[in-house]
């Protein structure tokens, strides 16, 4: 907000009378159309030595979920500026005047009263004022830029009316702006970010299982990654909000992400200042929670190019200027249609700023291109690139600042700074790359790398009462929880990114700050403070509701500011069940009198995350959620244990009984010339041989699978198969080497009495099949 360049309160002029008429707006222009220096000064500013990369539009942007809509009327009809009465209007909750020459400076005043689509009322008369914020270089000289006054937040309204005083030295193109941000599908149009469009976390290292909760074959995720299947998490959350439509289908919200609802009044900052510290080393701070570019539902569609600049030097600090009449539950709205103001009036790339605070204390991700990554934005003139920005939403002239406030100024300039080794008390000088109010292009400043606005341009921005809390905001910057890791999650297993437990999670971590110097740490399950506990506390055990939960750590700095690490723990507290019996089959392979292949379907299930079975008979084995084990075991009857278990530790025992039978090729009732061969490499010693076509075994038996086994061989033939009578395969029993009680033919049955016959198909040059005889299973 520029107050010596302001299009204020100025000439006196009469009142309009209330209009008589509904005004016809142009059609929508589509949907989403001086404080002392720090005891220590870091040396001059050099060039960031990285070079910038563009980051183009994303061609594939899906639509936003909630749209915005612009409205506009042309204030210079006729040549000179109009007046407008009292009149209806579509319904908008931001309202701001543009021109088509950025550089001009409209000389007069503009004010505006609207009326609220619920009460009906009138609002007073209020100024609006020149925008100054904007972009350098290559943005800046786009078409379609727009020369444009602050926004005003006037909340959902269907009636505005303008007055101008003076000139407004402006006579042609001056253009009313009215935004309707939209609302969630059923919400009241507060625009308030579904509790199902969560706020994402910032990276956290995720714990490594502990050797006693890894299952086999799972590998945890490790590093900087998000804790969440789903979404980022960062170092605090934003509330939930009483009035939002149900969670949208494919947002997870059990991030581990605080949903403690903040409705009343912002308290006032603290108003003794802290002690500047003297200390310039960088402050490793967890970025804070935040609302995601989908939870405020950014129009991606609508954003061209940005830019990262791989480097932030300093981070400036803005307010909106808009007002401080507003609902915390409007924020996001708030948000989107500053979105909608900045790309589709003021025909910037995307919204200027690259964060956003309320007056609560939430914060919300700005420009595209990622909350930690150096994405230049387009608010400082002058000193954009190599730079980030943070507004707070409001007029921080008239409004005092507030401790939730102060300390997400605090929390983001230390994690923002921190990542490129600069600390936000020490001090820089830059070099501004273009001409601004204040300074021409090549001035330099020396100032804290977490500055004012108005510390870079001529501008009142971030207001005088925000202005002058900076000092302590920088010290409070100092005041940050570093180094909060979880180290393990016990009390069950981990699999696919989450924990599973049947009732109770252990959680244990470290951290870099002293206990002195921490409040207590607080262990959330979902939105819920379940335990609290001083600052040298280590360890926490916790009760898990069955079902998908986000468990937090939050760590609370004597100061105010917090960290938090966070995972998924799912509570479950049901066994594992098995889907039907457990069908035990014969395979192929080779047989003997001590060992037969056989395969076990395994038909474990689990209601969240199968883990896998336990077997302690016929033979011990541990094995993953397959669906069948392929094994041996010796021919006659044997018991089958085995447990089924689930991620959380959950096991449900099941067994049965079987009998492997071996039937000697002498059982089958032979038909054509089939001689005996005698040899300790078949099964019992003997085998049946027969060269003639046509030649048949029959065997008979009652079970569940069978298999007929064969003698191989670089002469030996083929032979055709029957199973009750009915031609079931063709088999060749060639081999290049001899090979002796091999199954060739397998077969798994209903329990009951069958037949299956072998014939000799009289291969041509290698006639001999060689039976071995029939195994079964009963």
């Amino acid at each position: 907000m520029r107050r010596k360049l302001a299009i204020g309160i100025g000439t006196a002029v009469a009142v309009l009378a209330a209009g008589g008429g509904v005004a016809v707006l142009t059609s929508p222009s589509g949907t989403a159309p001086a404080e002392a220096a720090p005891a220590e000064a870091a040396p001059a500013e050099a060039a960031p030595a990285a070079t910038p990369t563009e980051l183009p539009p994303d061609p594939a942007a899906a639509p936003p979920r909630i749209r915005t809509a612009l409205s506009s009327v042309d204030l210079t009809a006729g040549g000179r500026p109009a007046q407008i009465a009292q009149r209806d209007t579509r319904r908008f909750s931001l309202l701001g005047v543009s021109w088509p020459d950025p550089s001009a400076v409209p000389d007069g005043t503009i004010e505006v009263r609207t009326r609220g689509a619920a009460t009906g009322e009138w609002s007073g008369w209020q100024a609006l004022e020149k925008a100054d914020t904007g972009p350098d270089a290559a943005e800046a000289a786009a078409s379609g830029r727009r020369g444009a006054t602050e926004p005003l937040w006037a909340g959902p309204s269907d009636g505005v009316a303008v007055r101008i005083g003076g000139k407004a030295g402006l006579t042609a193109g001056l253009r009313l702006d009215l935004i309707d941000p939209g609302a969630e599908s059923g919400g009241r149009g507060g625009g308030e970010p579904s509790p199902g469009a969560s706020a994402d976390p910032s990276p956290s290292p995720t714990p490594s299982p502990s050797a006693s909760t890894t299952v086999p074959g799972d590998t945890p995720i490790e590093g900087d990654g998000p804790v969440d299947e789903t979404v980022e998490e960062p170092a605090e959350a934003p509330p939930a909000v009483e009035e939002q439509a149900p969670p949208v289908v494919g947002q997870d919200t059990g991030t581990g992400v605080d949903s403690v609802v903040q409705e009343v009044a912002p308290a006032a900052a603290a108003s003794v200042p802290t002690v500047a510290p003297t200390s310039t080393a960088p402050v490793k701070a967890q970025f804070p929670v935040y609302y995601t570019r989908t939870a405020w539902s950014a129009d991606e569609t609508i954003v061209g190019s940005v830019t990262d600049a791989k480097v932030v030097n300093a981070v400036w600090v803005h307010h909106t200027g808009t007002t401080n009449d507003y609902d915390c539950s409007e924020s996001a709205a708030i948000v989107r249609a500053i979105q909608s103001n900045d790309v589709n009036v003021k025909g910037l790339s995307d919204l200027g700023y690259n964060y956003l605070v309320d007056k609560c204390g939430r914060l919300f991700e700005g420009r595209r291109g990622g909350v930690e990554n150096a994405i230049v934005p387009a608010a400082t003139v002058g000193f954009n690139t190599g730079y980030a920005a943070i507004a707070v939403i409001g007029n921080y002239e008239t409004a005092a600042s507030s401790a939730a406030v102060e300390t997400i100024l605090a929390q983001v300039g230390a994690a923002r700074l921190g990542r490129y080794d600069f600390n936000p008390a020490s001090q820089g000088t830059f070099t501004a790359g273009v001409a601004n109010d204040k300074l021409a292009k090549g001035a330099q400043i020396t100032v804290p790398r977490l500055s004012g606005h108005r510390d870079a341009d001529a501008t009142v921005c971030p207001g005088a009462n925000l202005y002058a809390r900076l000092a302590d905001i920088r010290a409070r910057a100092q005041q940050m929880v570093t180094g909060l890791a979880l180290t393990s999650v016990t009390g069950g297993g981990y699999s696919g990114g989450a924990y599973y437990v049947r009732s109770s999670a252990k959680l244990n971590w470290n951290i870099a700050t002293p206990p002195a110097d921490l409040a207590r740490f607080e262990v959330l399950v979902d939105s819920t403070v379940v335990s609290t506990l001083t600052g040298d506390a280590r360890t926490a055990t916790v009760p898990i509701p069955a079902g998908r939960h986000g468990v937090t750590v939050r760590a609370v700095h004597d100061s105010g500011s917090t960290a938090r690490v966070g995972v998924t723990v799912y509570g479950d507290p049901t066994a594992p069940t098995y889907r039907g019996a457990l069908p035990l089959n014969l395979i192929t392979g080779t047989y003997s009198t001590t060992s037969v292949p056989v395969r076990l379907g395994l038909t474990g299930t689990d209601n969240l995350r199968f883990a896998g079975y336990t077997v302690t008979s016929p033979r011990s084995a541990t094995l993953g959620p397959a669906a069948s084990w392929a094994t041996t075991v010796r021919p006659g009857t044997s018991t089958w244990r085995l447990t089924a278990r689930d991620v959380a530790g959950n096991s449900r025992a099941a067994w049965m009984s079987r009998s492997v039978v071996l039937s000697a090729e002498t059982a089958a009732k032979r038909s054509g010339t089939w001689s005996r061969r005698t040899s300790g490499s078949y099964l019992g010693g003997k085998a049946l041989a027969a060269t003639a076509k046509n030649a048949k075994l029959t065997y008979t038996f009652t079970g569940r699978s069978a298999a007929l086994i064969f003698s191989r061989g670089s002469r030996t033939g083929k032979a055709y198969v029957y199973l009750d009578g009915r031609k079931v395969a063709t088999i060749d029993t060639r081999a290049t080497a001899t090979k002796y009680r091999q199954a060739l033919w397998v077969s798994s049955t209903a329990v009951k009495k069958h037949t299956v016959t072998i014939v000799v198909a009289g291969t041509a040059g290698r006639t001999t099949v060689v039976s071995d005889g029939l195994a079964y299973i009963r």
